[in-house]
């Protein structure tokens, strides 16, 4: 437990056991099981009946501090069962519905004030009346289907109810800050109160301490039975144990919800009490051990299935699928789980960044959302199957530098909304024609006709509200350019001005010259300075410019809704997975680095056991080994290893120079025999009579390197032989061999 903080937590340390072990029924149900098993072998096959889920949950939280007790009971048949089928899904599906802003009416002084209302108080009852009769028949008709459903999730007659078998934990208050007493259902995790209707008894409880059995009457099941340990009436124990000792040893888990030690004003235990407890042996359980790899797997087989109503929920280990799936909610219409009408999956570890991927099976949408990280800053992706369905797409904006934040695609329209941008362009808007039909397969990458591009952006205080665009329309098939600008507060309406590009625009070879028709403006604030005729030509010039720039910005994002589509279909083929640096069993380039390093503390080894060679024990094994030699002998061994190693020194230069020689010797025959033959030679006997003399000439020059190294080294190493010679302590005196 000390290795995983997550089960020093009462429902984490049960989710855990729910998930870790497979549930065995007691055979038959309404008798105890007639072994208990210990928790470490629990640990260690990873399946149980209920006692073994409750023995195991119950040591995990009395070494993690907590008050608690195997209870051994009645329950209903769904508990005894684990049968979830009738509990409502635990995993509420996300709603994605778009976020629609209510902005608040500011009321002015000098608003309008609404017309009078005329409408008629009876017309008014009356309309009503039918909306409540209305809105009673739904009651009625929901009331009706409430009462059928009901009557369908309605549990079969139990012919063993009140006498099946069943064994959870009981948790008391005082420590951990725990409040209240509760049920923990060791098989699922869940929490439930003392007086859950499931529960229909209990006959006793105990720990590692002692063994209480209940005297209350369970008649009315757990609903109105006493917890108090203490009172002797209500629960009596089965070993000899003081009152006041119970629940004071504890260890030191159990200062994280209180005191570990007693209050000096407590009454401490005395010795006439003490003497007669009984002394409990050492506990048979072997410490639990839980490794890193059992914790991070989790499930047998690393994957568990549950079954609530209508909802089938599949958990899976981490990295133990391709695509890092942990979790999949199958929600369903039926109760037979045929109809399937909505998915869930969440996924860890992708290199993608994928989170959560939602399916509705019935309006066929796709909602996905992705971690920070992503190359194109992708944050969330709505859409449906086909390639001119709708599509949303949300960024994080921080991480872009064009600050987009939404993009919203349909057949006919693509919708940019930006925000904190420089020039306080906060959104962009193109519509399209459709795309033309033409006979044979579809061209995906066939651009729309673009009909208008509308740009709208925030105000900027700086500039005079008359000057400040608040939108501007590219009706590109008009050929006209709409500009709006930001209202003053001082008036009713804004300020207008509308160009129409001449019939010669796009003609390089002229140029466009300049006439009053060619503009339309509306001045709401007459006292403003009017622009020249001069202005406005470049005006019209420059808007001229900024449509073809807007039309790329625009090709781009559909380029980028493509690249997007295309890119998200290979990383779901690959479906790559990431890899902590620091998870060192599953880190390929960590485990290489491993084995090079073990691979190279090998080879020092070897080194270090060649250097270490001892050159005088063949000698001495000659010679009997024995435990002391005179000067007389001590020399002739010291000669004996020095001529032993001259000898080897020349033999291996002897057998590298005769490799030399017939070497050189074949490769003169090779010589020979090509002069003699040159004349009737073919080219591909010419070439492989070249290949044979280049590497018999690569040989040739390694053993003549070889052979050089060797004469190098042969003086080194006799020097390094006199060296060892000389300290070796066996021909010293008093010439004793060790």
């Amino acid at each position: 437990m000390l290795a995983f903080s997550q089960l020093f937590q009462w429902n984490l340390a049960a989710d855990f056991i729910a998930d870790h072990l497979n549930y065995e029924l007691l055979e038959p149900a309404h008798e105890l099981p007639k072994t208990l098993w210990s928790p470490t072998k629990v640990l260690a096959d990873q399946r149980g009946n209920c006692f073994d889920y409750a023995n195991l949950l119950c040591s995990l939280l009395i070494g993690a501090g907590y008050d608690a007790y195997v209870v051994s009971g009645y329950a209903t048949r769904e508990i005894c069962y684990m049968d979830t089928t009738r509990l409502p899904n635990p995993y509420v599906k996300k709603k994605h519905e778009e976020r629609v802003e209510q902005m608040k009416t500011q009321t002015k002084k000098y608003t309008v004030k609404p017309s009078k209302d005329l409408t008629s108080k009876y017309d008014a009852y009356m309309h009503q009346r039918r909306l409540d009769q209305i809105q009673a028949e739904k009651d009625r008709h929901q009331e009706e289907e409430n009462r059928r459903i009901a009557e369908i999730e309605k549990p079969l007659p139990d012919p063993l109810y009140g006498i099946r078998v069943h064994s959870w934990v009981l948790v008391l208050p005082g420590k951990r800050e725990v409040p209240e007493a509760f049920f923990i259902e060791p098989t699922t995790g869940y929490a439930k109160a003392t007086n859950d209707v499931e529960y229909l008894g209990i006959e006793s409880v105990w720990n590692h301490q002692n063994l209480w059995v209940n005297m209350q009457d369970c008649s009315n099941g757990c609903e109105a039975l006493q917890y108090d340990l203490n009172d002797q009436a209500r629960w009596e124990f089965m070993f000899t144990y003081s009152s006041n000792l119970r629940g004071a040893v504890t260890t030191s888990l159990n200062t994280l919800g209180g005191s570990a030690m007693l209050d000096e004003e407590e009454e401490k235990p005395t010795v006439e009490t003490t003497q007669k407890d009984i002394e409990l042996p050492p506990s048979w359980v072997l410490p639990l051990n839980i490794t890193p790899k059992d914790f991070q797997k989790r499930y047998p087989n690393a994957r568990k299935t549950y079954f609530y109503k209508k909802t089938r929920v599949e958990k899976y280990a981490p990295y133990s699928t391709k695509d890092g799936i942990v979790l999949k909610v199958s929600e369903f219409a039926d109760y037979d789980f045929k109809e399937l009408i909505y998915v869930t999956q969440r996924y860890e570890h992708r290199h993608d960044k994928l989170e959560v991927r939602e399916h509705d099976v019935r309006t066929n949408m796709v909602y996905e959302n992705y971690l920070p990280g992503r190359s194109d800053h992708l944050k969330e992706h709505t859409y449906g199957f086909g390639p001119e369905l709708e599509r949303i797409m949300i960024y994080y904006d921080k991480a872009r530098l064009d600050g987009l934040t939404r993009r919203h695609e349909t057949i006919l329209e693509l919708t940019d909304y930006f925000i904190n941008r420089d020039d306080f362009l906060e959104y962009r808007k193109a519509t399209f024609e459709p795309r033309p039909k033409k006979f044979g397969p579809a061209d995906k990458d066939a651009q729309r006709p673009i009909i208008s591009i509308t740009e709208r952006y925030a105000r900027n205080l700086q500039l005079n509200a008359n000057d400040d665009v608040c939108e501007l329309v590219y009706a590109i098939k008009e050929n006209k350019f709409v500009i709006t600008y930001h209202r003053d507060s001082n008036h009713i309406t804004p300020s207008t001005r509308t160009f129409c590009k001449p019939s010669n625009w796009n003609d390089k070879a002229f140029t466009i010259q300049w006439n009053e028709d060619l503009q339309d403006t509306y001045q709401a604030d007459e006292e403003f300075k009017q622009m020249s005729k001069r202005d406005l030509y470049y005006k019209m010039l420059k808007l001229i410019e900024q449509e073809e720039e807007v039309i790329k910005r625009v090709r781009k994002a559909e380029d980028e809704t493509r690249d997007l589509q295309s890119r998200r279909q290979q990383e779901e083929l690959s479906s790559d997975l990431e890899i902590s640096v620091y998870d060192i069993d599953r880190n390929e380039k960590s485990k290489i680095y491993r084995k090079l390093l073990q691979q190279k503390a090998d080879e020092e080894k070897r080194k270090k056991e060649i250097h270490d060679v001892d050159y005088l024990a063949p000698f001495l094994a000659a010679i009997g080994n024995p435990e002391r030699i005179n000067v007389q002998l001590a020399q002739q061994l010291r000669l004996a290893a020095q001529r032993d190693f001259k000898d080897r020194s020349i033999r291996k230069a002897n057998l590298m120079q005769a490799r030399y020689e017939s070497e050189i010797q074949e490769l003169v025959s090779k010589q020979q025999w090509y002069q003699k033959h040159q004349i009737g030679m073919s080219k591909e006997d010419e070439l492989e009579y070249q290949r044979l003399c280049q590497e018999a000439q690569f040989r040739l020059h390694i053993l003549e390197e070889r052979l050089k190294r060797h004469k190098e080294l042969a003086t080194e190493k006799y020097m390094q032989l006199e060296n060892k010679l000389n300290e070796d302590p066996r021909l010293k005196e008093p010439y004793i061999v060790r």
